[in-house]
C-alpha cells in the first residue's frame, strides 16, 4: 500500500505542477464578461436580483460571479492566479479534514490532501470549465471546497461543543444551498440523514436553514423561465426521463468503478477506520444520497456535463465505503485502474452523445503541456481583446484564434457566415459594439 501511495503522491505533485503551469496562460472567457457587464449596468445587488428572477436561483454562486474584476484587470492576472489559489485551498482543506477526523500529523494529512486532489482531477467531466473558467469555478469548484470547510467546522463543533463552530457551519449551509442545485440536493440529503441518525437541536437547525435555502434556490422564478416544457405525450416524456436517468447513472457508475480499486488501495487505512465506526446499512444510506441529484437531473432531462462533477466525487467517496464492507478485495485490481486513468479519452460515441465519452484528464493535461503553444494562445487572446477595446468602429471582423487549448477553457466566436453565438453577444455587450464576428 505504501509503495502505491508514494507513486500516486509523486504523480499528484507532478499533476499540480502541470496544472499550475497551464494556469499561467489562462484568460477571462465568455460569461466572465457578461457578469461584469451586468454588474456595471445594474450594480451587484441589482444584477443578482435580475439573475434570480430571469436565470436561476444560485443566489450565492451568481452573486460571487458579479464580483468578477475583468474591467479592472487588463493584464489577466486573476485568471492566472485564481486556479492556483483554488488548487491550494482544496488540498489544504482536505488536509485539515484528515487531521480532524483521523488525527494525523499535518504533514501526513497534507500528503492525503494531495492524493485526494489526484483522484478528484481524474474524475472531472470538464476540467476546463471546473478549474480554469472563473465563472464555472465559482459555481462548481468553490462550493466543493466550501463543503470541505463545512465538514471541518461541523467536526470541530462535535468535538468541542463550541457554538462558534456551529454558527460557521450554519452560515456555510446557507451559502451552499445557493451555490448550485446538485450540491444543494446532496447537502439536503446529508442533513436529512444526519437528523435521522443524530437527533439534536443543532442538527434540526441546520436542516431548517438548509431547507429554507433549498426552497429559495429551487423556487427562483428564473428556474421556471428556463425550464423548457416538453411537447411529448405523457408516456414518451417519462420514457425519456427514465432513459436519461439510466444513462447518467451508468456513466457515473462506470467511470467510478474503473478508478475505485486504485482509490481503495491508496485510502485503505482510512476506509478501514470508517467501517469500524458505522454499519453497512448506514454506509448504503449515505451512498444513496448520490441518487437524489441523479433523479433530479433525470426529471429535467439533463445529461452528463460539468454539473455532475459534485455527484461523481460524492459517489466515489461513499461507494468506496460500501465496497469495503462487501468486496474490499477489489483493491487487488489497482494496477488496471492505474493504467486506465492514463488512457486518452474514449471517443467511441457519436457526436450527439459525445458528452458520455470517458476521459480521466491526465492524458489531456500531458498533451496540453507538450503540444499546445499556450504562450501563442495567450497572446492571440490578448491581441483580440485589445483590438476590440481600442477600435472606434461599431462593427468588427476579427481573425480566428488559431491555437486551440484542450485543458484551458475556450469557446470561439461565430464567423460572418454563422448565426450569432452567445460568445459574440457577450463581447458585444461588454465592449458596447453592434457587431463582432470572426472571418
Amino acid at each position: 500500500m505504501k509503495l502505491v501511495q508514494n507513486i500516486i503522491l509523486f504523480l499528484s505533485i507532478l499533476l499540480c505542477i502541470g496544472l499550475v503551469y497551464i494556469a499561467f496562460f489562462n484568460v477571462y472567457q465568455t460569461d466572465d464578461y457578461i457578469y461584469s457587464w451586468g454588474a456595471k449596468r445594474l450594480g451587484i445587488i441589482g444584477n443578482s436580483i435580475d439573475f434570480y428572477t430571469n436565470w436561476g436561483g444560485r443566489y450565492f454562486g451568481y452573486t460571487l460571479n458579479m464580483l468578477n474584476p475583468v474591467s479592472q484587470d487588463p493584464e489577466n492576472i486573476l485568471p492566472k492566479l485564481y486556479p492556483i489559489f483554488l488548487f491550494s485551498t482544496f488540498i489544504g482543506v482536505s488536509a485539515l479534514n484528515f487531521k480532524q477526523y483521523f488525527k494525523y500529523s499535518f504533514s501526513d494529512s497534507l500528503v492525503k490532501g494531495f492524493l485526494l486532489f489526484f483522484f478528484y482531477t481524474t474524475l472531472l467531466i470538464s476540467i476546463s470549465e471546473h478549474y480554469y473558467w472563473i465563472s464555472g469555478a465559482n459555481i462548481y469548484f468553490i462550493p466543493l471546497i466550501l463543503s470541505g470547510f463545512l465538514l471541518l467546522f461541523y467536526g470541530k463543533f462535535q468535538e468541542s461543543g463550541k457554538m462558534g463552530w456551529f454558527l460557521l457551519s450554519a452560515v456555510l449551509v446557507a451559502i451552499l444551498m445557493g451555490s448550485n442545485e446538485i450540491l444543494a440536493l446532496i447537502l439536503l440529503g446529508a442533513l436529512i440523514v444526519l437528523n435521522y441518525q443524530i437527533k439534536s437541536k443543532e442538527n434540526r437547525i441546520l436542516l431548517i436553514i438548509g431547507t429554507i435555502g433549498f426552497l429559495i434556490s429551487f423556487l427562483a422564478p428564473g428556474n421556471f423561465k428556463r425550464l423548457a416544457d416538453s411537447t411529448d405525450i405523457f408516456y414518451i416524456k417519462w420514457a425519456k426521463r427514465v432513459g436519461v436517468l439510466g444513462a447518467n447513472t451508468i456513466y457515473i457508475a462506470f467511470k467510478t468503478v474503473l478508478v475505485l480499486p486504485l482509490f481503495i488501495k491508496v485510502f485503505e487505512k482510512e476506509l478501514q477506520i470508517i467501517i469500524k465506526k458505522i454499519s453497512f446499512k448506514k454506509a448504503v444510506l449515505i451512498w444513496a444520497i448520490s441518487f437524489l441529484p441523479l433523479l433530479f437531473t433525470g426529471y429535467i432531462m439533463n445529461t452528463v456535463g460539468r454539473q455532475f462533477e459534485n455527484i461523481i466525487f460524492f459517489f466515489l467517496l461513499t461507494f468506496s465505503v460500501v465496497m469495503m464492507f462487501r468486496w474490499k478485495g477489489i483493491k487487488k485490481f489497482w494496477g488496471i485502474s492505474f493504467i486506465v486513468v492514463f488512457l486518452p479519452q474514449f471517443n467511441i460515441l457519436p457526436e450527439r452523445y459525445s458528452n458520455f465519452n470517458i476521459d480521466y484528464n491526465l492524458s489531456s493535461i500531458v498533451k496540453e503541456i507538450l503540444y499546445t503553444d499556450l504562450k501563442t494562445y495567450d497572446q492571440e487572446i490578448a491581441n483580440r481583446i485589445s483590438a476590440i477595446k481600442n477600435s472606434k468602429e461599431d462593427s468588427l471582423i476579427l481573425n480566428k484564434i488559431k491555437t486551440f487549448p484542450n485543458v484551458l477553457y475556450f469557446d470561439e466566436m461565430s464567423s460572418v457566415n454563422e448565426d450569432k453565438k452567445y460568445v459574440n453577444d457577450q463581447l458585444q455587450k461588454y465592449f458596447n459594439k453592434k457587431y463582432i464576428r470572426t472571418e
